[in-house]
């Protein structure tokens, strides 16, 4: 899944979008062929999408954790514990999704 950055949202899709391709693919090759869809999360870095620890598709926000820290996080008691938020494209929302996020601005 591509970064969320500046003009780089039609190349995006949504976390959910994401998991059903998973989900598709698996079984059809052996194990070790497989290909993982994998999410660049801001802050936690590369997960496999099925690795969420929470997901509002209705808005398009998943939350996701991490297992580690890095050297800066070192004396951050919390950085295990925090939820990161990953956001989708607002193009793959529905029209409440939509309407939400327009209302945010």
């Amino acid at each position: 899944m591509c970064d969320m950055i500046p003009n780089a949202e039609h190349w995006r899709v949504s976390v959910w979008e994401a998991q059903e391709l998973q989900h598709a693919i698996m079984g059809y090759l052996p194990g070790y062929a497989t290909p993982r869809i994998v999410c660049d999360v801001p802050y936690v870095g590369k997960r496999w999408v099925h690795q969420l620890a929470e997901y509002d598709r209705e808005l398009g926000i998943s939350y996701w954790t991490k297992n580690y820290r890095t050297g800066i996080e070192l004396e951050d008691p919390e950085a295990l514990d925090r939820r990161y938020p990953y956001y989708d494209p607002i193009s793959t929302l529905g029209a409440t999704g939509q309407k939400w996020w327009d209302d945010q601005s």
